[in-house]
Parts: structure tokens; sequence; C-alpha cells
């Protein structure tokens, strides 16, 4: 009896091993094929340990938490959100996206750029006077009027026109450029158009350019298909792609650490 209890306990221990380790290769997926850039990236005067890259939010708060609690953010990482937090498929989040990513923005080590979704608010639903047009469709059109709060909306429309457009970047002395869809190739950033960094759909097919680009924007499946659903490194591109399509009903939020390609996504039961 005492040996075959032992033998029991034995077997459940390697079964708890087994687990473990199959949950720890879960948590270490990586981008296929994007270089390493060493294990620290300088920005502000500090070095940080992790440069994390977020994709496109599209107002979808608990899918966007179920990823952002994985990765554990602390102090020592820098963080760059690609912009499109608004307007996704299921209404009711985006007021709380925008809340919450107001309060990060003050800190020292969050990036918030814009995307074509902010861009396309303060032109479509915000007038001269700063008050909100009638804009039915839209979710956070409709969340702001609930709230009925005239400061609210001046605060959300000053963020938004606020945000900035693009990044640059050094690391394992290379350059990385952060922007929602992308740059135009031999232009230097301070020159860039606004619809070429955060219009552009096309970009991923005619980027040539030394510096690597990261992008949300263009979901991985649009662009390669619906079974593709992780951060993309585009085949023969310096080009990393983010946004693995948060705005639909089977997409997912995820979060690249663009030093090593370590990548964490949103739990598919909290969509």
């Amino acid at each position: 009896m005492g040996v075959r209890s032992a033998v029991k306990k034995i077997f459940l221990l390697l079964i708890c091993v087994l687990l473990l380790a199959h949950g720890c290769a879960a948590q270490e997926q990586r981008v296929a094929g994007w270089p390493s850039f060493g294990d620290s990236v300088e920005f502000g005067g500090k070095k940080y340990s992790r440069l994390l890259a977020i994709g496109d939010i599209h107002g979808q708060f608990s899918r966007f938490m179920s990823m952002y609690e994985k990765v554990g953010v602390n102090d020592d990482d820098l963080v760059i959100f690609l912009g499109d937090y608004i307007e996704g498929y299921k209404a009711g989040e985006d007021l709380k996206t925008v809340l919450w990513l107001m309060e990060q923005s003050r800190k020292e080590n969050f990036i918030l750029l814009s995307g074509n979704w902010e861009r396309k608010f303060l032109q479509d639903c915000i007038d001269e006077q700063g008050n909100l047009k009638n804009a039915p469709k839209w979710h956070l059109v409709q969340e702001l009027k609930a709230a009925n709060d005239p400061g609210l909306i001046r605060k959300v429309r000053d963020f938004f026109s606020n945000l900035k457009f693009d990044q640059e970047l050094q690391a394992g002395g290379r350059t990385l450029v952060f922007s929602h869809a992308g740059i135009k190739d031999g232009v230097p950033l301070d020159q860039q158009n606004e619809y070429d960094l955060m219009f552009d759909k096309r970009f991923c097919r005619k980027y040539a350019g030394e510096s690597f680009v990261v992008i949300g924007h263009r979901p991985v499946q649009a662009e390669f298909g619906k079974k593709n659903t992780v951060p993309v490194k585009v085949e023969g591109r310096n080009i990393l792609m983010v946004d693995t399509n948060c705005r639909r009903e089977k997409g997912f939020s995820s979060c690249v650490n663009v030093l090593t390609g370590e990548f964490w996504q949103s739990d598919t039961d909290r969509q």
C-alpha cells in the first residue's frame, strides 16, 4: 500500500511538472524571424529592460486587460501603444478604455501614438466649439453623451489632439520606428504626412527601408488570412505587425517585446 501511494504521488508530481512546463512554454511565444535588439533600450535618459509595443485595442477593454495582466508591466518597461483605441465590434467599453489610457499617459515610460480612428473622431465627431456632433454610429460619442459632462468631452478631445504620430528609438545599434500604419520610405520622420503614418493599408507590401518599423492598423488576419492570429514579422521586410484584429469578434489583443520578439495575447474566453 505504501509503495502504491508513493508511486501515485510521483505520478501526480510528474503531471504537475509537465503542466507547468507546458504553461511556461505557452508564455514564451516569439515572433518568427524577428531579430534581437539587445537587452535594453534608452529613452528620456533612462534604460528600460523591455520595449513593449501594444496593438490596436478598439474599445475592447476587457479583452485588452486579459492580455495586459499577463505581461506584468512595470516601471522598467518602455510601453508604446500603436493607436486605434476606440470603435470595435462590441460597444460599452470605449470611454473606459480612453480614461484608462489618459491615466497611463502621465507616466514617463508610456508613449501613446495616434491611430486613424482617433483622427477620424476629431474630424467627424467634434465641432469647432468642442461639442459633440450627432454621430449615432460612434460608440464613444454615445458613451460621452450618456456621461453628460462637457468637461470630459474637452479632455478626450485634448487627449486625442495631443497624441504623437510616431516614435523613433535606437536599440542594438539599429533604428526602430513606431507608427500606427507605417512610414513613407526615404522621408525623414518630421516630414512624414498623416496618410502614411495613420491610414496607409499597403505599407507592409511596399516598404523596403533599413529601419525596423513596428505598426498596428493592418490586422495580420486581413493581410495573411484568418488562420494567422499572432504578431508577424513580414518576410523580406523590416516590419513587425502587431494588430491581431482586436476590433473583430474573433480577434485578439497583442503585445510584443520588440527587443526579443516575445509576445502575449488576450484570452479567448474574455472577448
